[in-house]
Order: structure tokens, then sequence, then C-alpha cells
């Protein structure tokens, strides 16, 4: 049988690709014929995906993550091209370590510069996976914008209106609200209940400065509330095109174009739920591919033809996350194909 895997990451345990080669060194000693395609939402990964076009160069930054400690960045170049993950700049340290308050963007806008020296002109940015909530202001500074006596100031040597700037994500909650950055993402960053109120304030303070200056509000537009709010900036300041991430990666890899010499596709993600099927990537390539599909997963709160978890089925919870590529080859050996 000839195998697809398209698989994202289970999200902080195991990645796409390192999934993608657990499947294929599995399923060929079944006998089985077998391609992986690291994939991702936009989110942790997305460079993973770039690397697979040969022609793409790595280049180096050394810029602030968000907690303003020095560190070695990876973005990806092909031309005029440039992939930046945000993840890889602003995610989690190794530390584990929050501070709601005070993480910044900064380092994205340092890594945007420094491509910009490197030749840079048309920018992919994959949204996801930050620590940050602050609207993307730290990366403006970094750009030279200040906020000065509440007004946005334009001080940058630069006019970034010459780059084309296009944000990769499967986020579409708008900055403010409910379902905005702060309420729908801010705790997973570190933030408590009470710090809720003084972070959306703040941001509607922040929103209302860029309004002024772009005579526009773009705080409900798609995208809006991705990355602490990221987003916002660049559709707002740099004026970017919001691209939904699955979508992007499954063009960017030409999949539409190969998946009919495959029998069968695997898809999944750490935790299948409602969720997985109104948007996300296991929905997109359900509903793109007239194909039989494999959905595997750690964990699942539905019922759906052909999905396998690792949890219950082969293990517990505290023990798949312990040793989860051992617990996801025992999932795929338990298969019958």
């Amino acid at each position: 049988m000839n195998i697809i895997v398209l698989i994202d990451k289970f999200k902080g345990s195991i990645s796409s690709i390192k999934l993608g080669k657990i499947t294929k060194s599995t399923l060929e000693r079944k006998g089985h014929n077998v391609d992986y395609f690291p994939i991702s939402d936009g989110g942790n990964g997305f460079l993973d995906t770039i690397l697979h076009n040969k022609n793409v160069k790595k280049r180096y930054a050394y810029v602030c993550d968000a907690l303003n400690n020095k560190k070695k960045v990876m973005y990806l170049m092909d031309n005029e091209n440039v992939y930046i993950e945000v993840a890889k700049i602003i995610g989690i340290n190794k530390e584990n370590k929050f501070d709601i308050y005070n993480a910044t963007t900064y380092g994205v806008g340092e890594v945007i510069l420094n491509a910009i020296n490197k030749g840079g002109k048309n920018f992919y940015v994959g949204l996801g996976g930050s620590i940050t909530n602050d609207g993307g202001k730290g990366m403006l500074n970094a750009l030279g914008y200040e906020i000065i006596n509440n007004k946005l100031v334009n001080n940058s040597s630069i006019d970034l209106s010459q780059y084309t700037f296009n944000i990769i994500s499967d986020v579409t909650s708008p900055l403010l609200g409910n379902n905005g950055a702060t309420y729908m993402f801010s705790r997973q960053k570190g933030a408590k209940e009470k710090d809720l109120i003084i972070l959306e304030n703040n941001m509607k303070e922040y929103c209302k400065i860029i309004n002024e200056y772009t005579n526009i509000d773009y705080s409900n537009k798609q995208g809006a509330g991705a990355a602490g709010g990221l987003g916002f900036a660049f559709l707002s300041i740099l004026k970017a095109n919001y691209i939904d991430g699955i979508k992007f990666v499954l063009s960017y890899l030409k999949i539409d174009e190969i998946v009919d010499k495959y029998d069968l596709i695997i898809t999944g993600e750490g935790k299948i739920d409602e969720q997985s099927l109104n948007g996300k990537i296991v929905f997109e390539i359900l509903k793109r591919y007239n194909k039989k599909t494999l959905l595997l997963c750690g964990v699942s709160t539905i019922s759906h033809d052909n999905l396998y978890s690792i949890v219950p089925s082969i293990t517990d919870a505290n023990n798949s996350m312990k040793k989860v590529s051992y617990y996801y080859k025992k999932l795929l050996e338990s298969i019958k194909l």
C-alpha cells in the first residue's frame, strides 16, 4: 500500500517530523511504501515544513527572546522570500518561565531587520506558540516605531511599505473580547484570572493608539488575536495578508498534485476533539481529499471512523507523555491496514 503521512505535532511532546519518521519506519517494516511531510498550522514546526523545499537556505540572527535574553534564532530564505517561525523566537524557553506583563515580541522585529539586510523582500511569518501578549508592540519598537504621549510615531529608517508580509496561522480570533488574545489565550501563557481585566484594558488602550495612527480599526480582522495580538500589529502597521496555516502548507508542499498516487492518508494531532473537525488540520485534510484516511492522536474526545488514540487503548495519559515515541509506535503496530 502507498501511504502519505500528514500528521501534525503532538503539542508539547513530539514534533510532526519525528512522528513522520516513526510512521514511515514502522509501516515500511510491514511492507508498505510510505512518504511523510512535516506539516504545521503556522505554529511550532512551521520551518520544518519549509525545509522540505531543498532550495531554502538557513539564516541566523542573535535576537531577544520573549524575556529579553539573547538567543540564536534560525529563519529561512529562498531568494527574496523569508520564512520566520515566531515560536522559535518568542516561544516557551528552556526554563519554562512566563512573564505575561513583560514578555515582548521585540525579537520578531529584530529577525525581520536581519532578513531585510540580507535581501529579504517577501515575508511569510508563522504565528503561534508565543508566550507574549503585547499586541506586537515590541516588534514595532524594534522596527522603529514608538509610542510617545499616547501617539504612535514612526522613526524607522526603512520604508516597510516596500516589503510584503504574510501571516500564516489557524487562529482567526479578534484582538479583543472573550475570543480575543487575552481572554482566549493568555492563561496558557501564565496569566491568572485577576490579570485578565488588566491585560485586556492595556490592550484596549494600545489598540486605540494604533487605530488613531491607521484611521482603520484592524482589531476585528481575522488573525488579529494570534500570537498575543502580534497578528494585529502585522495587519494594521505592516499591512500583512492573513493566510490560513494548513491551506498554505498543503499548497507549499504541492500535496494536491501528488495525493492521487497514494492509497491511504494518515493524519492527526495530539488531541482530536470537536475543534479538530472545525477548521483545524485534520478537518482540512478530510474535507480536501476523497481518500481513505486514518486519524491518529494521543487522546480523543470524539468518535470517528478510522480514529485511533494512544489513550486509553495503548496506555494511560501519564505514561503516554513520558514515552510518547514508544507508545505512538505501539499504536501504529496495533493497527491492521
